[in-house]
């Protein structure tokens, strides 16, 4: 029961994170990014959620043709899922 508080109230930080810390862009464009990954190790897949979301950020950039981009605050947050340990990073980035 306290984890599930404890999780609840992360993802709540996060998201009032992002509402108060943001700061208005310039010129360009805005997305939030999200990864997830599953695993047994927790550590190691909130390792692999925030390196997969990495992968994507620069993909955003990529395809939208960014050569620098500013991220905001990172979140990760993690679960269990039966047997198995869920983690899903997510990030506003701006460019």
């Amino acid at each position: 029961m306290i984890r599930k508080i404890l999780i609840a109230g992360t993802a709540l930080a996060a998201l009032a994170a992002f509402t108060v810390v943001s700061q208005p862009v310039q010129a360009g464009s805005c997305t939030i990014e999200s990864a997830k990954a599953r695993g047994l190790d927790e550590t190691k897949v909130s390792k692999k959620s925030a390196k997969q979301l990495t992968r994507k950020i620069n993909h955003w950039a990529h395809k939208n043709k960014i050569t620098a981009v500013r991220v905001g605050v990172v979140s990760t947050v993690c679960s269990k899922k039966g047997p198995l340990d869920v983690c899903k990073s997510s990030a506003k980035v701006c460019g």
